[in-house]
């Protein structure tokens, strides 16, 4: 079985050529707006007085360059930034690198992102803290953290990260975890692997290299969904794979805009306005289903 499992994830990346058509609502009306490659990546409405450099990572179910619509949050973001009269200009990287670019003040926004806490100091400028370079937005609905295991554990979980400190973990680096967990990471309380990507985090659990993961388990999920394996064996591919009850916490997700951009406060204005607005409609979870089921639907 795990063998099967890790031949079948080195199939699942395969990429589509085109840019995704970005659709929204306005006024009731569906608009629909084609998109370019663009430089490195991919553009939207280029000939707007203002053009902003967006970086962001692969991290399906939210957003994937693999996916038919490069995800739910791509088409959310692009559509939120152009209702505004805003030109985007967006790019995948690894997530180390897109911090880096957006902290730098090479790229403008960069998403998705968790809370930070004002004490977390920068990995790129030491000095200074995340928050004094980046500044964050209002969230957005996000996901559950978990501790993710083969389903044939034998791990005993209470709830507490006490119960399973002992044993390896697989984190991605860069990434934020809860800071309990974070915490005792960096007093060396936790051994762990740092992979740079969730697939990789998969790897090492097939393998036998870590005991446990800690991911959001829809986006794990979202990396057997993308593979071009049949529904039949994307479910036992699926049906593999068990969050630890109960999850470490529900994370919401944030945009960060950098503050080295000259108008980085209007840009978050607007960008919170239009989170109050679905906020206000409940159309978030509407938004989120239709865009998902565009590309998971195993039937």
């Amino acid at each position: 079985m795990r063998i099967f499992l890790v031949v079948a994830l080195l199939l699942s990346f395969f990429t589509y050529a085109d840019p995704a058509p970005v659709t929204y609502n306005v006024d009731d009306k569906n608009i629909t707006l084609p998109g370019k490659k663009y430089k490195s990546g991919y553009g939207y409405n280029l000939n707007a007085d203002t053009v902003l450099r967006l970086v962001t990572l692969n991290w399906p179910p939210y957003i994937d360059d693999n996916l038919c619509n490069k995800g739910w949050l791509y088409q959310l973001t692009v559509s939120m930034l152009v209702k505004r009269g805003y030109g985007v200009h967006i790019e995948f990287y690894p997530w180390a690198r897109a911090v880096r670019e957006a902290e730098l003040g090479k790229a403008d926004i960069l998403f998705p992102e968790y809370y930070i806490a004002d004490d977390v100091i920068s990995e790129n400028i030491l000095t200074k803290t995340r928050n004094q370079l980046l500044a964050l937005s209002e969230p957005i609905p996000g996901g559950d953290l978990s501790f993710v295991a083969l389903k044939d554990h034998t791990i005993e979980y209470d709830g507490s990260i006490n119960s399973v400190k002992n044993r390896v973990m697989g984190v991605v680096r860069s990434y934020k975890n809860s800071d309990e967990l974070d915490e005792l990471i960096s007093q060396g309380k936790v051994k762990t692997i740092v992979a740079n990507s969730e697939y990789q985090l998969i790897h090492l659990l097939l393998n036998g290299r870590v005991e446990l993961i800690v991911a959001d388990l829809e986006v794990l999920k979202a990396s057997v969904y993308k593979s071009p394996l049949s529904n039949r064996d994307k479910k036992v591919m699926l049906n593999a794979l068990v969050a630890l009850s109960p999850s470490i916490e529900y994370k919401n997700l944030h945009f960060s805009v950098s503050k080295d951009t000259s108008n980085w406060q209007s840009i978050l204005a607007d960008i919170n306005d239009e989170i109050a607005i679905m906020r206000k409609n409940n159309t978030f979870e509407r938004f989120i289903a239709h865009k998902k089921q565009q590309c998971y639907n195993l039937g």
